[in-house]
């Protein structure tokens, strides 16, 4: 039989020449049943039987469990040579995984992904350093201080990744052979090739975290077409806004913090006596009509046509006028008996309408006597910066005739508008 060597099998002519086209059936051991056979080494993904020669004579890689049967035959289905009872690398006690001049230990997992048990074909327990491969049967949970293996009857010892870091859960996963270093230091094995740890370029594998970029960039993104897909840095820039697009946004908790529509609308609704709100200013038309809902600012108000302009309440004698309380008033002076001008501290923004009242507490005059007298206080003139005003006495005797004087009087009170 021409000699073929497991995984990678070259067949030549008897002149040397690639046997272009050879076929290798497989099957399985006693019978004429194809054997089950695997392009990969955790069994998974099934390959052609029988499996043909390249161009150049090469059979590509396969595997199987257990013993098969093999026939070898040329392009035509001539017969070239047979074997039976072909042990697969990965099943025997005795197996091991050959790189270069290292061999390893190898042996089946038995037990949960947590608690694992395996047989290797070793005589004592592993020194610091020592590598063995045990095929996993269940994935790990990733459940607190597992997943731990027990090798033969040594001790059984937690498996974590390189450092001492726990695994998580499917970081062991059924049909994977598990690359296990011993580490005398935390008496532990470290699982060199953990699953779940690592992004796969075929996309197989879901992250089960954040991916920290550090200070460097991801490149060559495409688009983003649907609404699970990552943007680039082009369609960020050139958008443009969809007016249909909401947006939702948690409530706001900081300053610099985005508000959702809930906490806008709560501050924007309109003011009322009991809620806070956001207001409408007045006019000076609707603030001298009373509008409703309308809030005046002050200057609104001081100009209002409800509001006094100014105000002043003086006394008088027979050379001075004393002003007692005043708004607007810059001064009160007495020109002459019951004669006054009253100037004001700011200008009036139009002529204004002014009410003048006396207060005289003396007992001059009035009914009972021969004669009746009044004290009468007028605006004489007004304009937008000062005003006049006169009071005069007006009595009159039993026959009706009446006298009219000026005079001066205790307290005059003024109100304009």
């Amino acid at each position: 039989m021409r000699q073929f060597s497991y995984p990678n099998s070259q067949f030549t002519t008897i002149l040397g020449g690639a046997s272009i086209g050879w076929k290798l059936n497989v099957y399985d051991t006693g019978t004429t049943n194809k054997a089950s056979i695997y392009s990969n080494l955790a069994q998974t993904i099934p390959t052609a039987n029988p499996v043909i020669a390249d161009a150049d004579g090469f059979l590509a890689s396969f595997y199987w469990t257990g013993t098969v049967d093999v026939v070898l035959t040329d392009e035509n289905n001539n017969l070239i040579d047979s074997a039976n009872g072909i042990q697969d690398l990965v099943s025997t006690i005795n197996a091991v995984v050959v790189a270069g001049n290292i061999s390893l230990p190898y042996g089946a997992a038995s037990g949960s992904g947590d608690t694992i048990t395996a047989t290797l074909p070793i005589t004592s327990d592993f020194s610091d350093g020592g590598m063995f491969i045990v095929r996993a049967n269940a994935a790990n949970t990733g459940a607190a201080n597992t997943p731990n293996l027990q090798v033969n009857s040594y001790a059984s010892r937690r498996i974590k990744k390189i450092g001492g870091v726990a695994l998580i859960a499917n970081d062991i996963v059924s049909g994977m052979n598990m690359i296990l270093v011993y580490d005398l230091a935390q008496d532990c094995y470290y699982l060199i090739n953990h699953e779940a740890t690592f992004l796969k370029r075929d996309g197989t594998a879901a992250m089960l975290g954040a991916i920290d970029m550090g200070s460097h960039k991801i490149t060559n993104l495409t688009a983003g077409t649907v609404s699970a897909d990552a943007v680039n840095y082009t369609q960020l820039t050139t958008y443009t806004g969809n007016s249909a697009v909401e947006f939702a946004v948690a409530t706001a908790t900081t300053g610099n913090s985005a508000v959702n529509k809930t906490q806008f609308d709560a501050k924007t609704g309109q003011a009322t006596e009991t809620s806070a709100g956001i207001v409408e200013k007045a006019t000076q038309a609707e603030t001298n009509s009373g509008t409703a809902d309308k809030f005046p600012d002050a200057a609104y108000l001081a100009a209002s046509v409800w509001v006094a302009k100014a105000f002043v309440v003086f006394t008088a004698d027979a050379t001075t006028a004393t002003i007692n309380s005043s708004n607007n008033v810059a001064s009160v002076v007495r020109n002459s008996t019951g004669q006054y001008t009253v100037t004001f501290a700011n200008t009036l923004p139009s002529t204004p309408t002014v009410l003048v009242d006396v207060i005289d507490t003396s007992t001059t005059g009035g009914f009972g006597g021969s004669t009746i007298a009044y004290k009468i206080a007028r605006c004489k003139t007004a304009s937008t910066t000062a005003i006049t005003l006169t009071v005069r006495s007006i009595s009159a005797d039993n026959n009706g005739v009446a006298t009219v004087s000026y005079v001066d009087v205790n307290t005059v009170s003024v109100v304009v508008f």
